[in-house]
């Protein structure tokens, strides 16, 4: 994976919900126990982790974006229909 797709990647790890950084850590785990905790979180270098688990994280990033991106449309639409009804 190239160095501008990790980059993608930690920016948008970095803002994440702990809840889905708890499920970013146990897709990470299924691939190594190289992990190095702190008392602000834990780290992982990404050589230490496959292409298949970079492709897993990458894919539930996408997916968190997407709901986000579609729980904020949905919340457009109920202010909307709030406006309307007032």
């Amino acid at each position: 994976m190239n160095r501008s797709k990790l980059e993608w990647m930690k920016e948008k790890l970095d803002k994440l919900e702990t809840n889905e950084h708890i499920q970013i850590h146990g897709i990470v785990k299924k691939y190594t126990e190289n992990i190095t905790k702190a008392p602000n979180g834990i780290f992982v270098s990404s050589e230490h982790l496959p292409l298949e688990c970079l492709q897993e994280m990458e894919k539930y990033i996408l997916f968190c974006i997407d709901q986000k991106s579609r729980m904020d449309e949905d919340l457009k639409t109920r202010k909307t229909y709030e406006r309307m009804v007032e």
